[in-house]
């Protein structure tokens, strides 16, 4: 679980001329890994209101708090274009905003998006701020004492080197005795750590990591760093923007998912999600938006549920 990935505000006042064009395409990231920080600081919050295309079985499962409330209050990240960002509008966009509208209008609710940093959204639900937080999340161990989730989507990482070299590594194996970026709470911070513990002995990568994916490319931009470390689709998806950078290789991957807020009605939330994305793979809803994001790489046929005694995905 992209991880983050579009245009904000900052970005034109921190980069120019040639900098600036890089990271105006490339503030990106993958599904995230393990990751805990403070509450979350918005960068963005919209609500949009239900529309009223209710499928009543669906809307019947949601716990009776949130039906209640009228409103599913969803997290996501704040720079991981093209799964979510905040826009030049400054309100938030992307492949998780248009899927979390339209499974809150099968619910019959009004759905509010909070865009903030990746690492802040699972504390964000253990403290009761969100219902779900649609950061495309590796399901990991650690994650399943935390929350709940719902896969619906799948992503895998890629290198990106600068243009004007020659270097295009294929495997993780060619990244030890090399200078990586990976950005902080990422998946990737992760599975390359991992990787250089287990594969690199005596020639380790030496690993930076970076609080946002942006700055991590204006490392890599400023011969700072070898190369960095994200999830393939956000790198296709810049790389049809600028030509600063080239993407080679593979590592990892799986399906990536919806973190839900473990509560007394979890068990019927989390069916309400997953008969959600399954009816929005039905009507051709999904597949519509993974066309409209260049995301349709990383389709899935139907959603799964992970709870705390399910087994993890095997990232490797």
């Amino acid at each position: 679980m992209t991880p983050n990935r579009t245009t904000r505000g900052w970005l034109g006042r921190a980069a120019t001329g040639a900098t600036a064009l890089l990271l105006g395409a490339l503030s990106l990231s993958a599904c995230g890994s393990d990751g805990s920080a403070s509450e979350p600081s918005g960068g963005g919050e919209t609500t949009q209101s239900s529309s009223t295309g209710a499928n009543q079985a669906i809307a019947d499962l949601v716990p009776a708090d949130i039906r209640d409330r009228g409103v599913l209050r969803v997290a996501v990240p704040d720079g991981s274009a093209p799964l979510a960002s905040v826009g030049d509008s400054g309100k938030p966009e992307g492949m998780d905003v248009d899927i979390a509208n339209a499974l809150g209008d099968l619910m019959g609710l009004d759905v509010q998006i909070t865009a903030g940093s990746f690492d802040s959204q699972i504390p964000g639900l253990q403290s009761g701020k969100f219902d779900i937080a649609m950061g495309e999340y590796y399901i990991t161990a650690e994650r399943l004492k935390s929350a709940d989730f719902v896969s619906g989507w799948r992503d895998y990482s890629s290198f990106a080197t600068r243009a004007d070299d020659d270097w295009k590594p294929a495997t993780a194996q060619e990244l030890c005795g090399h200078e990586i970026g990976v950005m902080k709470g990422s998946a990737e911070e992760a599975s390359v750590q991992d990787f250089n513990d287990a594969s690199c002995g005596s020639d380790k990568m030496k690993i930076d990591s970076f609080p946002d994916q942006a700055a991590s490319f204006l490392s890599l931009d400023s011969k700072r760093i070898d190369a960095v470390v994200t999830g393939r689709g956000p790198l296709e998806a810049a790389a049809k923007q600028n030509q600063g950078f080239k993407i080679t290789g593979e590592m990892g991957g799986g399906p990536c998912a919806v973190a839900v807020a473990r509560t007394d009605g979890s068990a019927d939330m989390l069916e309400a999600i997953k008969q959600g994305y399954d009816a929005l793979i039905a009507d051709g809803t999904y597949a519509k938006v993974l066309e409209k994001w260049d995301t349709e790489y990383g389709a899935v046929t139907e959603a799964t549920i992970y709870t705390a005694d399910s087994t993890p995905p095997d990232y490797s």
